[in-house]
């Protein structure tokens, strides 16, 4: 796989991740809400895909959620530096395509 499958890859992973983030924060106050994360694995080729999603265990009171918003906010984050790095990666490869065909022309 070339850099920019990769960094397509990184991209497609970190959106899902934050779209079950955000359905996670969404729920928060729905009684008997589970909240779900992905599950990261990655590719042999290089890059990485989302293998599932993993309902959260943790225990919740009765007829209560169990998301906690200080661990869906770093989620949160981590999703947003993850999609932000791999927009650089895109970024930079273009850039160097660029200046490689300038150089050729």
């Amino acid at each position: 796989m070339d850099v920019v499958g990769i960094a397509l890859s990184g991209l497609s992973a970190s959106s899902a991740g934050l779209a079950v983030q955000a359905n996670n924060v969404a729920n928060q106050q729905s009684a008997g809400f589970k909240a779900k994360h992905v599950d990261l694995v990655a590719e042999a080729s290089g890059g990485v895909r989302v293998s599932g999603l993993v309902q959260d265990a943790t225990p919740a009171g009765p007829g209560a959620s169990n998301v906690d918003l200080a661990t869906e906010v770093v989620a949160g984050m981590g999703f947003d530096l993850m999609y932000r790095a791999n927009l650089e990666v895109l970024k930079t490869a273009d850039e160097l395509t660029k200046a490689t065909l300038d150089l050729k022309a």
